[in-house]
């Protein structure tokens, strides 16, 4: 190693510190003391000739250059525990990131998918946000929810479009029946997955019927959440009928207006091109097969 290199302590001691910005929870958290992170960043300090941090009463602060170092040791040191766990895992490891929305679609093709192909290991973590970065994040593959995209950078493949329609409980309609008029509609809570009330906006405007609002509303963090209010009971969401689809078949949910609108995105599986191995490749075969109706 050159005398110049930093060693992965030190880019440790680098990075947690930078995410606390205070030498205690460093040490907590690498589980060393106090003096040991503080010695090590001004190695790291010393040894590039650099300061990373300002120093000052109220406690640490990332200098500019420290900002720039960052994101690059973060992506370095995740592109090296890839490595490691490429050489040491006797499975082949695909780590999967999803929307937490598409769990219920996607897991029981994940149990097939590891049922047929048992010498790959499929590791999955729901998340809220509906995006990636696979130069900061561990990831080797990620679902998105996101408009169609050409990448340079990335192999994508559509799994679904989302198709949006209002769904409510049965009981929740009581003596109504359907279909309902979109005036009928507005007489209910309408659950919303967005601030905004895009979802709502969205159906609506299909309909021509943008001054129709409901006088009682309730917002969620999630799709998911929203959806799963509505099982509940708690008034009428608008959500996938993908997504929603063992729900409407299963009768926990109902289209009090059975009428659609595509949103224009979908949920597509990512994969950087440097992740491509024929692991992945059957990962990605595999879901395309399972998604597509035609096929056998």
């Amino acid at each position: 190693m050159m005398a110049n290199t930093p060693t992965i302590k030190e880019l440790n001691a680098f990075l947690v510190t930078a995410k606390t910005l205070n030498f205690t929870q460093a040490a907590q958290a690498l589980n060393i003391t106090q003096g040991a992170v503080s010695r090590q960043i001004i190695a790291l300090e010393n040894r590039l000739n650099v300061t990373l941090f300002s120093r000052h009463a109220r406690g640490l602060a990332l200098t500019e250059k420290g900002h720039q170092f960052l994101p690059l040791v973060e992506k370095a040191l995740n592109q090296l525990q890839h490595a490691v766990a490429a050489v040491t895992s006797d499975k082949q490891k695909i780590t999967l990131k999803a929307p937490s929305c598409i769990t219920p679609w996607l897991l029981p093709k994940l149990m097939t998918f590891q049922q047929r192909f048992p010498d790959i290991d499929v590791e999955l973590t729901s998340a809220i946000n509906h995006n990636v970065d696979f130069s900061t994040e561990a990831f080797s593959a990620a679902i998105c929810y996101q408009s169609p995209t050409n990448s340079k950078r990335l192999n994508s493949q559509l799994l679904f479009e989302e198709v949006l329609a209002p769904m409510c409980a049965p009981h929740l309609l009581g003596e109504h029946t359907t279909p309902l008029t979109i005036e009928q509609l507005s007489q209910f809570t309408w659950l919303h997955a967005t601030p905004n009330k895009s979802d709502w906006q969205l159906w609506l405007q299909q309909h021509h019927s943008e001054q129709v609002s409901a006088t009682n509303n309730q917002h969620f963090a999630t799709l998911d959440l929203a959806v799963s209010a509505s099982i509940q009971g708690f008034g009428i969401a608008v959500g996938d009928i993908t997504l929603a689809e063992q729900d409407i078949l299963s009768g926990r949910l109902v289209l009090p207006l059975p009428s659609t609108v595509a949103s224009g995105k979908g949920y597509y599986l990512l994969c950087p091109h440097e992740n491509m191995t024929d692991s992945m490749t059957r990962l990605f075969e595999w879901l395309n097969r399972d998604s597509d109706p035609s096929a056998s």
